[in-house]
């Protein structure tokens, strides 16, 4: 039950006293004065000096590295490259030099104990051949590397990939190699090839790698933008149909004659095969020495060792990456790139013209079509990135950093012979421009060692068989007391050069200073 409301008693004057004067009991007293009014005074707080700039710094370096600590203990840490084993994806302390003819970099290692007499002295162009000498020349700082040390934490390490470990022979040193070989295989190295087999030598089957691998293991054959400043590119493509030459063979009916200078135009080769729908123009990349006038096979041979050793083994294994532009003509055509491994000769058959017409093909000369693929080709008057390879007896397609076409695998049964013409291009009713083009080849792993003979290299349920890129200088596990690295000896995988260097120059006072400057040029994640 609730309590009734009370009224309030009226609000008169009467009975309101005057605010604004005090009260007084006594009516004959005089009113007392208005007592005064205090202000609240307010606390003034300390004025704060300005941090020191020393203090300052200290503090943030302080920061800076705590942070730097806890990265390299736990997550990253920097490496550096100081030999040339994984060369030329790992660059070690080395010399440079610009080829005097072609003007394409040429890196000679620093001398670490296996070279041969005049090092530095005489070594070959791998571009044009050109012989140039760097014992003058200035060196150079190896590669730096970021490594994660943590990704083989999370999962096991896979082939093909770069690893840095501890040494099997030498535990207080870090190795940096790529792994071929995985627990419990056996491996076989043989014609340059990988081969593994059970932990009973049964089953052997030759490793492969993708077209993302292939890029990884790569080294340099030929490089269309660094044509000799005399006489061009004529001397090694052989272009058909021209005027017969008698000296040149035939080639499917057809008469080869060296290329004119018309057929590279602005750092192109120009395949011009527009008259008709039935017109072909072929051009055919040959080894050639300028300086004997001759074919030579492409060996195994790594510039970066300097001089040549007349062991060097043929190459067999080859891609290519170029720039297409097929131009405009109202008809579809064709572009085609073929690749000679010494044993299979392939063709990436590429339609030109309307998406819906089109239609790629993988063909083998003595198989015949191997793989098709519907709607896919190069769109007339756009650009493309081709891709090509015949690596590993595996034939791979891509056009625009996508593959194509299902990648194709030969046996390896066929010997392979040393091989001078590895490259052929062709347009047929159409006119295409081919830039930027580049033809390497693949590592060519050598027999060495204990473990690197024909003999098997047997590896433990925990052990991984590592060889480095510049298998004709490297110490690797051909050559340890046992061929296997436990995975517990793993420190991490690179994946990134951040400080590669290059020399560079600047002018001081009148005079010239050379310095080591980061070349941007390579610096790189890796696969």
């Amino acid at each position: 039950m609730s309590a009734p409301l009370r009224p309030e008693p009226p609000d008169t004057p009467a009975l309101r006293p005057a605010l604004s004067e005090p009260l007084s009991l006594d009516p004959d007293e005089p009113p007392c004065p208005p007592a005064p009014v205090e202000t609240p005074s307010v606390a003034k707080l300390p004025t704060q000096a300005p941090a020191s700039p020393i203090r300052v710094l200290v503090s943030v370096s302080v920061g800076f590295i705590g942070v730097f600590l806890f990265l390299r203990v736990f997550l990253l840490e920097p490496f550096g490259v100081p030999t040339g084993s994984m060369a030329p994806t790992l660059i070690g302390n080395h010399r440079e030099g610009p080829c005097p003819r072609c003007g394409y970099p040429i890196l000679v290692g620093s001398v670490t104990g296996r070279e041969r007499a005049g090092h530095f002295a005489n070594v070959p162009c791998p571009n044009c051949g050109t012989r140039i000498d760097l014992s003058a020349a200035r060196e150079i700082n190896g590669d730096r590397l970021l490594v994660d040390k943590n990704v083989f934490r999370l999962r096991s390490p896979r082939r093909w990939e770069v690893a840095v470990f501890r040494c099997p022979a030498d535990q207080s040193k870090p190795y940096v190699k790529r792994v071929i070989g995985l627990p419990g295989e056996v491996i076989v190295i043989d014609d340059g090839d990988i081969y593994t087999a059970n932990a009973d030598g049964q089953g052997r089957e030759l490793a492969r790698k993708s077209l993302a691998e292939v890029r990884e293991t790569r080294l340099p054959v030929f490089d269309l933008a660094y044509p000799p400043s005399s006489g061009g590119w004529g001397p090694w493509w052989l272009v058909s149909p021209p005027e017969r030459d008698p000296r040149l063979p035939r080639q499917e009916g057809r008469v080869a004659t060296p290329a004119a200078q018309s057929v590279f135009s602005g750092g192109s080769i120009i395949l011009d095969a527009s008259a008709s729908p039935e017109a072909e123009f072929r051009a055919e990349y040959l080894h050639w020495n300028l300086d004997t006038s001759s074919e030579e096979p492409i060996l195994s041979w790594n510039s970066y060792d300097g001089v040549p050793s007349s062991r060097s083994a043929p190459a067999h294994d080859f891609s290519l990456r170029c720039v297409v532009e097929a131009r405009p003509n109202g008809r579809e055509g064709r572009f085609g790139c073929r690749l000679f491994d010494g044993a299979d000769i392939v063709t990436a058959d590429i339609a030109v013209g309307p998406k819906g017409a089109r239609e790629t093909h993988l063909i083998e000369e003595k198989r015949g079509g191997l793989a098709s693929v519907q709607g896919v080709g190069l769109e007339p008057g756009q650009t493309h990135v081709v891709e090509f390879a015949l690596v590993d007896r595996r034939a791979t397609l891509a056009i625009d950093g996508r593959v194509v076409v299902a990648p194709v695998d030969f046996p390896p049964e066929r010997k392979r012979l040393a091989v001078k013409r590895p490259l052929q291009l062709f347009a047929r009713g159409c006119r295409i421009e081919v830039r930027e083009l580049k033809l390497y080849r693949d590592i060519h792993y050598t027999q060495a060692g204990t473990h690197g003979t024909q003999a098997p290299a047997r590896l433990g349920s925990d052990e991984y068989f590592m060889l480095g890129d510049n298998s004709g200088n490297s110490q690797d596990s051909r050559e340890w007391p046992t061929p296997g690295v436990p995975e517990a000896d793993f420190i991490g995988k690179p994946f990134l050069i951040h400080q590669p260097l290059r020399l560079g120059r600047m002018t001081v006072g009148g005079q010239e200073r050379v310095y080591q400057a980061i070349d941007w040029s390579r610096l790189r994640w890796l696969h």
